[in-house]
């Protein structure tokens, strides 16, 4: 199957407006999250220990996040391992992070009866409704749980997941849970940070600190339009940031109801039904990105940006000085860090600087995450036989023993413990070739790993892979939101209404 090619031109400022006005009421399907009343620790073991399949199984298997790699798991001891440990062959197809891309060529094969065996998916819940009312995506058993507890362990973390179940009678999509193990704080804050450019700002006179207001980003990024630090001309971004996450600024600094809640309707103190773009404080945010706009400071592109071609602006142009993204280890050492190094020759230690995005009070504002980011469904059509080898593959990925391999790779060649049974990695601390991380620089079957349902999050706060500062970082600012926002800034999830089916509250 073909990709999508995609062609965006830059449209009218009203255009843009009314896009910015959708983002500010959507935080992305794929990215609804919210955090569990409590952390149901995974298990690590699976039973039945799985030792060998007689019969050999192929799973056409679709997922996001992996182009721009060579699929071939015949190609390295770790593509190997799960092929042979499994008796299985991965046909799997690769999409870009992009909805236009992932979602929509998922959509059209599920409503063609055309979709792959096992599919990673954004998640909607409107449309789970439609797909399980049309047999449309396959209908777990009613025993599954029994069968494959770790897996069942995963989804006991996301609260959503049940509600998913009780609403539609059944199971029709696993959630692919964020934190299992490592729960970093007991409300779950959105990872978003600012990545900015340290040498720029101290060239400037800037203040190095840990949290940055709007009006404090904006003072700096006219700084660096007035005196261009880092001469680059009339490339100098000041600003670079995407359409999916500008509300996150504004108006999600002081209006946190309009972001992250799917089709951006939120309950207003009297209980009843509003619809956040509608609202005033989203016109004044719109207002702000067209002075932001207007001045030359916000990216002039931000409406055609792809999901990383703001933040490549930063760490492989070199042309932008503010950006806002993940704040997950894989953003902080594989792309800033080792990409303003190899690509622009910096040392990141000097050229970079991490903080927090709050409001101008100094506090944080989002709504608690629902620890998943997006979803697994398989197809209806796929035999008992083939749902049951998933199923194993995707149970044993939530063991100790899965997680390990999946992101350390084999222990004792890549990886050992020391005295105090602590994780040391075995591989050299580089980043080669194309490779997006060190474990990838040795296997590169791990750049296009076809992906279980605990997302790397969850270990990313104990594999040796990141270093001690990479992990402390991410610590730090979970720590940080948690200590800066109370009940009225991270807003509680509203699960009665956030899983309705229709877009009309009543």
């Amino acid at each position: 199957m073909k990709e999508v090619q995609k062609s965006k031109k830059f449209i009218t400022a009203f255009l843009a407006t009314i896009m910015v006005m959708s983002t500010a009421a959507c935080g992305g399907n794929a990215s609804q999250n919210s955090s569990s009343q409590q952390s149901a620790e995974v298990s690590s073991t699976t039973g039945e220990e799985k030792t060998g399949y007689d019969t050999h199984v192929e799973l056409s298997w679709f997922k996001e996040g992996i182009t721009g790699h060579e699929i071939n798991y015949d190609g390295d001891a770790y593509g190997q391992f799960w092929q042979d440990k499994f008796n299985t062959t991965f046909d799997l197809t690769a999409a870009t992070m992009d909805d236009s891309d992932w979602s929509q060529r998922l959509r059209i094969w599920i409503n063609s009866g055309d979709m792959p065996d096992v599919a990673h998916w954004g998640f909607n819940y409107g449309e789970l409704v439609d797909y399980a009312a049309q047999d449309a995506v396959y209908r777990f058993p009613d025993d599954w749980k029994e069968r494959w507890p770790n897996v069942a362990a995963s989804q006991e973390c996301v609260p959503g997941a049940a509600v998913a179940e009780e609403k539609l009678g059944g199971t029709y999509t696993l959630f692919r849970t964020i934190f299992a193990n490592h729960r970093p704080s007991e409300r779950l804050s959105y990872h978003a940070l600012l990545y900015m450019r340290k040498d720029w700002m101290q060239a400037c006179g800037v203040e190095i600190k840990d949290t940055y207001s709007p009006s404090e980003l904006e003072e700096i990024a006219t700084k660096f339009k007035e005196e261009d630090p880092g001469n680059v001309g009339s490339q100098l971004v000041p600003i670079s940031i995407r359409t999916y996450d500008v509300p996150k600024i504004y108006p999600g600094t002081y209006f946190p109801q309009s972001i992250n809640v799917g089709d951006g309707y939120y309950k207003d103190e009297s209980g009843q039904f509003q619809w956040a773009p509608a609202d005033e404080r989203t016109l004044e945010g719109l207002k702000k990105y067209q002075n932001l706009y207007t001045s030359g400071l916000l990216d002039p592109e931000f409406y055609t940006l792809t999901r990383y071609e703001g933040t490549e602006k930063f760490y492989i142009g070199g042309t932008a000085g503010i950006v806002l993204d993940d704040g997950m280890g894989y953003m902080i050492q594989s792309r800033m860090e080792n990409g303003l190094q190899k690509n622009l020759g910096l040392d990141p230690d000097e050229a970079l600087h991490i903080a927090q995005l709050v409001g101008e009070d100094g506090k944080y504002y989002y709504r608690e995450d629902m620890n998943f980011y997006g979803s697994i469904i398989f197809s209806p059509t796929i035999t008992d036989e083939e749902f049951e080898r998933a199923m194993d593959i995707l149970d044993f990925c939530c063991t100790e023993e899965g997680q390990e391999i999946i992101n350390m790779g084999f222990e004792g060649e890549d990886w050992k413990r020391d005295e105090n049974g602590e994780y040391v990695s075995l591989l050299p601390n580089e980043i080669t070739g194309n490779a997006g991380s060190i474990l990838a620089s040795k296997y590169p079957t791990a750049d296009v790993f076809f992906g279980g349902v605990i997302l790397g999050d969850d270990f990313q706060f104990v594999t040796p892979n990141y270093t001690k500062e990479t992990r402390d970082t991410i610590s730090h600012f979970y720590q940080l939101r948690d200590e800066l926002c109370d009940e009225t800034t991270l807003l509680p999830r509203e699960y009665d209404y956030e899983f309705y089916s229709s877009r009309t509250k009543t």
